[in-house]
C-alpha cells in the first residue's frame, strides 16, 4: 500500500478574508473620515452657530430686561440656563463686563478663556484653546454693559454618533465597505473555483494537459496543487498504459511473426514429404526429416525463453541469492564453451583484471547471462573471430564489470540501442556472421539477460569495442566487505 504524502500547510485563506475585511475598514475609516469632513462638519458648525446666535441673543435680552444689573452668580445661571436651552455641547458661554471680569457656562472658565482669546498662553508657550464663534452686546438703559460672547475649542469635533444625521452617513458607509468586501471575496473565491471546475471538466473529457498554478498557499492553493498533482500523475499513468499497449501489441507482433517462421517451414517440409507426386530420395526425405526437427527444437527454444523472460518480468522466478566468486563461475563456464568455440573456428580468450570478484547473487542465473552472451557470440561473430571476456571493475564505483567483446564489425549507434530488446536481431549485413549459425536465435537471450541483471540491482550496457567490434557490459554491486 502506497502511502500519500499531504502538502506542506501554508497560510490559511482565513488570513486573505481578513486582509480584504481590514481593508475595508480602512478604506470604510477613511471614507467616514472624509464624509465627516465635507458634510458633517459644516453641517455641525452651521447648527452651532445659529444655536450659539439663539442663546447670546436670549442672554442679552434677558439682561436688558431684567429690573436691575443681576449679580455674578445670578448671570452665571442665565447663561447655564440658555446654553442648555439652545442645545450648545462643545461651546462656552461667557458674559464679560467692561471691567475686565467676566462669568461662564460651564463655570470657572472666564480667566482661561479671556487669556486664549489675548493669544495663547504665553507662560506655556501653547496655541489658543478657544475660538470666537459670536458675540451680542450687553446693553442697560442705553448703556453698553459688556458682551456676552459663545466661544468654543480648536480642533476636530466628532460628532455624536446619537445624532440621526451621522448614522444617516455611518450606515450606508458601513453597508458600501460590506459590498465591497463581499464583491472581493466572492469574485477572487469563484475565479480560483472556476479553474477548479475547468480542470475536472477536461480531465472528465480526457484532457490531462491543464494545470490549474494557483501559487498561493491556503486551502484552496494548496487543493489546486492537489488537483494538479493528480492530473500529472494521471497523465502518466496513462502514457505509461500507453506505452505497456503498444509494447504488448508488439510482442504479440514479434510472437506470430516468429512462431510463423518456423512453423511455415516444419509444414512446407511435412507437406513434402507427404505429397506423392514429389520424388524424393533416402537422402532428401532424411534431409526434410532433419529440417522438420532442427525447426521444431527452435520452435522450443523460443517458447521456453518466452516462458522464461514472463516469469522474470512477473517476479514469478525468485532468486536465490548467495555469496558468489565470480571469476571462478566465469572461468568453468569458459571451459564449459570453449570447445564449441574452436568448431566454430573462434577464438575465446579470458581475462582476469578483478584480483577477485564476489558478489551476492544468484549463481544459476549468472551463470545463464554469461551462458547466453556467450551464445549470442557464437551466433553472430565472423569466422576467425575471438570474443573476449573480461571481468574487471569500474573505475569509478569499483562494482565488478564482465565485458564480452568481440572483434567483429560491430554495430551502429542506433542499432546498439535495441539489442536488448525481445525479438531483436541484428542485420546479417551488420555482424557478417554465417547464415547457418545466425538462423537458430530466439532474439531472446539478450533480452533474458537484461532481466537478471536489472533483478539483481546491476545494469547492462551495449558499446562498441575498439577498434572495432561489440562489447556487451554486466556490472553488478560488489558482496559488502569484499
Amino acid at each position: 500500500m502506497t502511502a500519500t504524502t499531504s502538502p506542506p500547510r501554508g497560510r490559511s485563506l482565513l488570513w486573505s478574508v481578513a486582509a480584504l475585511f481590514l481593508l475595508a475598514l480602512v478604506l470604510g475609516s477613511l471614507l467616514q473620515a472624509v464624509l465627516f469632513d465635507a458634510v458633517l462638519r459644516p453641517m455641525e458648525d452651521r447648527e452651532q452657530r445659529a444655536r450659539a446666535e439663539l442663546a447670546v441673543s436670549a442672554v442679552a435680552s434677558s439682561f436688558a430686561s431684567a429690573p436691575t444689573a443681576p449679580e455674578d452668580s445670578v448671570m452665571e445661571g442665565l447663561l447655564a440656563h440658555e446654553r442648555q436651552a439652545a442645545g450648545i455641547r462643545l461651546g462656552v458661554l461667557v458674559a464679560r463686563w467692561n471691567d475686565g471680569h467676566g462669568v461662564t457656562a460651564p463655570s470657572g472658565m472666564a480667566d482661561r478663556v479671556a487669556r486664549d482669546l489675548a493669544g495663547g498662553d504665553s507662560t506655556r508657550g501653547s496655541d489658543p484653546h478657544f475660538e470666537l464663534i459670536t458675540s451680542h452686546p450687553l446693553v442697560r438703559a442705553g448703556a453698553t454693559l459688556g458682551t456676552v460672547q459663545l466661544v468654543r475649542r480648536h480642533g476636530p469635533r466628532p460628532p455624536r454618533l446619537s445624532d440621526p444625521h451621522v448614522w444617516a452617513l455611518i450606515l450606508p458607509t458601513a453597508i458600501l465597505a460590506s459590498l465591497i468586501v463581499a464583491f472581493l471575496a466572492v469574485r477572487l473565491l469563484v475565479g480560483r473555483l472556476r479553474a477548479m471546475e475547468s480542470l475536472a471538466a477536461r480531465v472528465a473529457e480526457g484532457d490531462l494537459s491543464m494545470r490549474i498554478g494557483d501559487p498561493r498557499g491556503d486551502e484552496i492553493g494548496r487543493l489546486a496543487a492537489q488537483l494538479d498533482r493528480m492530473a500529472e500523475r494521471l497523465a502518466t499513468a496513462r502514457g505509461t498504459l500507453e506505452a505497456h499497449e503498444q509494447q504488448r501489441r508488439q510482442l504479440f507482433a514479434d510472437i506470430t511473426h516468429e512462431l510463423a517462421t518456423p512453423l511455415t517451414s516444419i509444414r512446407g517440409n511435412a507437406e513434402t514429404l507427404l505429397d506423392p507426386k514429389v520424388p524424393l530420395s533416402d537422402d532428401d526425405r532424411t534431409r526434410y526429416v532433419r529440417g522438420v526437427l532442427e525447426e521444431s527444437r527452435r520452435l522450443d527454444r523460443m517458447i521456453r525463453d518466452l516462458f522464461e523472460l514472463a516469469r522474470l518480468e512477473a517476479g514469478a522466478a525468485p532468486l536465490v541469492r548467495e555469496p558468489l566468486d565470480w571469476v571462478a563461475l566465469c572461468r568453468n563456464t569458459l571451459e564449459r564453451f570453449r570447445p564449441r568455440f574452436e568448431s566454430a573456428g573462434l577464438g575465446l580468450v579470458w581475462r582476469d583484471e578483478a584480483g577477485g570478484a564476489w558478489i551476492d547473487a544468484d549463481g544459476h542465473r549468472i551463470e545463464q547471462v554469461l551462458e547466453n552472451l556467450l551464445v549470442n557470440a557464437l551466433r553472430y561473430v565472423p569466422a576467425n573471430g575471438t570474443v573476449t571476456v573480461t571481468l574487471g571493475r569500474d573505475p569509478d564505483t569499483g562494482r565488478p564489470r564482465l565485458t564480452v567483446a568481440d572483434d567483429g564489425p560491430g554495430l551502429p549507434d542506433a542499432e546498439r540501442a535495441h539489442v536488448f530488446e525481445r525479438f531483436y536481431r541484428a542485420g546479417a549485413g551488420a555482424r557478417g556472421a554465417d547464415t547457418a549459425r545466425e538462423q537458430g536465435g530466439s532474439g531472446l537471450g539478450l533480452a533474458i539477460v537484461r532481466e537478471i541483471v536489472q533483478r539483481h540491482g546491476g545494469v547492462a550496457l551495449a558499446e562498441a569495442n575498439a577498434p572495432h567490434g561489440l562489447a556487451i557490459v554486466v556490472e553488478l554491486p560488489a558482496l559488502a566487505g569484499r
